[in-house]
């Protein structure tokens, strides 16, 4: 069986273990780019998505090619030949991907589908569009994101930006150890799966909000997007220090606050952010709160982004075996994916 008690919890405990791995294949995909581009758009969603927001936030201050993420079910008015886009679907079958792959399509944007087949595959074929594949055994689509980190670095890098692949090739010894020690029984990220699913009130476990740092950002929607789909856990997000502008009131006031964990990662590196960080912890732990800090490793933000999210996945994980749930199903993305087909070919 392995070591865990379900044949679920193994195969995912499989595929968030691989993660370095699937790191170094994507990095090995060709791109297919011989190009330069001032733009780049990448649509997904979920996990799809979050490869091209670790490049947006990471290379904000240093890359020479804007990079973007599309969500919505339009493109802005400014593409154009300095555009390339990218479709970024594991499936190949994400409804509003491939809405938005035909409207690049029409508007005669250079494009890139990245995929492991599906619709967007035979739609890349059909339309002579480079086509760069995730390989393989099937995973789940969240647990794809080492190959889209991987490959979607090497696009970037390939339409203009700077050496990413080396960056990253640089950092996997060093996250295949950070990955070993996350795994130890003892670890932090043991430490806070239990204190996640540790029952404190009458209602049972607390819900987790996490907050990133404005360069976290994305990675505290990675986490929090772990927790619900792996952990079976209703779960929020949002930024520090934007956070004490608003936030903090109802962490304060609200009567039900001790149904909330807090979860904060910390760019420790970002000196100024970090001090405003600490006041605010210092002044929730006054008022009774018990946030989580936890300190994202790395030289570099690309680094601490990559770590994070593999921190994210480990503690998703943890909080699954800790619940016995069932981290592969589901059933209620395919339900609501199912209605909407239905409504929009009426």
């Amino acid at each position: 069986m392995g070591q865990y008690a379900t044949e679920s919890l193994n195969g995912m405990y499989e595929e968030v273990h691989g993660f370095v791995d699937d790191l170094e294949a994507g990095l090995n995909v060709v791109s297919g780019i011989n190009k330069d581009y001032k733009h780049i758009i990448l649509a997904g969603m979920g996990a799809s998505a979050i490869g091209g927001a670790v490049y947006r936030d990471s290379m904000y201050y240093s890359c020479p090619v804007d990079v973007s993420v599309a969500k919505t079910m339009a493109l802005p008015a400014w593409v154009g030949d300095d555009t390339l886009f990218v479709a970024c679907s594991y499936s190949g079958n994400t409804f509003e991907t491939i809405e938005l792959y035909n409207k690049a399509m029409g508007m005669g944007i250079d494009t890139v589908v990245v995929t492991y087949g599906g619709e967007l595959e035979r739609l890349a074929h059909e339309n002579g569009n480079i086509l760069v594949k995730i390989g393989g055994e099937k995973i789940q689509p969240r647990s794809a994101i080492g190959w889209f980190i991987g490959i979607v670095g090497g696009i970037i890098e390939d339409a203009g930006g700077p050496g990413i692949r080396y960056q990253l090739r640089r950092m996997l010894p060093w996250l295949q150890a950070s990955m070993e020690h996350m795994e130890l029984d003892d670890s932090y990220t043991h430490w806070i799966a239990d204190e996640v699913t540790k029952e404190c009130c009458s209602s049972g476990a607390r819900i987790p909000v996490v907050y990133g740092t404005p360069d976290m950002d994305a990675v505290a929607v990675r986490l929090k997007n772990q927790l619900n789909e792996n952990s079976k856990l209703i779960a929020f997000s949002g930024v520090m220090p934007e956070f004490n502008h608003n936030e903090i009131v109802g962490w304060y006031e609200d009567s039900h606050r001790e149904l909330f964990l807090p979860i904060i990662l910390r760019d420790y590196m970002d000196k100024d952010i970090c001090k405003l960080v600490d006041s605010t912890v210092e002044v929730m732990k006054k008022k009774g709160l018990s946030p989580i800090v936890v300190d994202i490793k790395g030289d570099t933000l690309l680094e601490r982004m990559v770590y994070s999210i593999m921190f994210g996945d480990h503690l998703s994980f943890f909080v699954a075996v800790n619940r016995n749930v069932d981290p592969l199903n589901v059933d209620p993305i395919t339900d609501i994916k199912r209605t909407i087909r239905s409504k929009m070919e009426r």
